[in-house]
């Protein structure tokens, strides 16, 4: 891949994490050795103080850089996916001693991958997102999401009746403790403790899984990315919440004419050559078998 052209690099940090003074430390000398300018939001401003800035605001600075480098958590990282999606620019996720799917570079690694992306020596995965349509009275609600879509009792954890149309055939009524709509990427959050499949994250394809049905026969199905999925929530039904990415929390009702589909965003998450998914799987998950043991080259 050609050397990418890189003038101005944003960062946003995950607030409070005692990481993350250490990474911006990393980045905004890697900044200065090679002629990039560094902007940072105000959490990451906040976090290192000496560089004398009040951080700017995640619009100005995503209509004005080339490249993204997020620093926290699988959480931080949903959060600017879905602040990018107008902007169609690379992220770089950085993990700061959470799980991290998507922020899979260690802190330790932040200078060789500063470097490989720069040089143009890294590849980047154009990961599928859902659009949520809400239509009432009042008007057309949307929102994106990159991991997943959770439709729940509320926040006293309590049943939900749902019935779910894909495409305008009838597929089942729910009775379950919720239910998920997944993306690819996120069949290995939410959608894997509920007993879903995962999925290579760049399949195109949107995951239907139910959290604890009462009836032991809905199981988790996969249809295909162009379909639209349509939930209608029983009249017996009190609160359904719908959570998208674990992060926004929207009351819905009977009244709601709610859909579910793949949207015309996506995330372009930057990778490292070195590591593949089944790399990440291995060490994620805790799976046996060393990659050293199991590497490419053996024939």
């Amino acid at each position: 891949m050609p050397k990418i052209n890189i003038k101005r690099i944003g960062v946003v940090t995950k607030p409070h994490s005692t990481l993350a003074h250490q990474a911006i430390i990393k980045v905004m000398a890697w900044g200065g050795r090679n002629g990039v300018e560094i902007l940072l939001d105000r959490a990451a401003a906040n976090a290192a103080k000496e560089f004398n800035t009040n951080g700017i605001e995640h619009a100005e600075m995503l209509a004005s850089i080339d490249a993204l480098i997020v620093l926290g958590g699988d959480g931080t990282f949903l959060g600017a996916a879905r602040m990018a999606t107008a902007h169609n620019i690379p992220l770089l996720g950085v993990n700061l001693g959470s799980l991290g799917f998507m922020t899979e570079v260690a802190l330790e690694e932040l200078d060789t991958a500063l470097d490989e992306m720069y040089e143009g020596q890294y590849d980047t995965e154009e990961r599928m997102m859902l659009d949520l349509k809400i239509e009432n009275s009042n008007g057309i609600r949307r929102e994106v999401a990159l991991n997943e879509i959770v439709f729940s009792g509320g926040y006293a954890a309590k049943m939900v009746e749902l019935t779910v149309s894909v495409n305008g055939q009838y597929v089942t009524n729910y009775r379950a403790d919720g239910l998920i709509i997944a993306t690819p990427t996120g069949s290995t959050a939410y959608a894997l403790s509920a007993g879903g499949p995962i999925l290579y994250p760049t399949i195109e394809a949107i995951l239907i899984c139910p959290i604890s049905p009462h009836t032991l026969t809905n199981r988790p199905i996969v249809v295909p990315h162009n379909y639209i999925i349509e939930i209608d929530i029983s009249s017996q039904q009190e609160v359904v919440v719908a959570t998208l990415d674990g992060q926004i929390a929207i009351d819905v009702g009977k009244q709601d004419h709610i859909t579910v589909s793949r949207s015309v965003n996506t995330t372009r998450v930057v990778k490292v050559p070195e590591r593949t998914h089944f790399d990440t799987l291995r060490s994620k998950l805790g799976w046996g078998g060393a990659a050293a043991n199991h590497g490419r080259n053996d024939r």
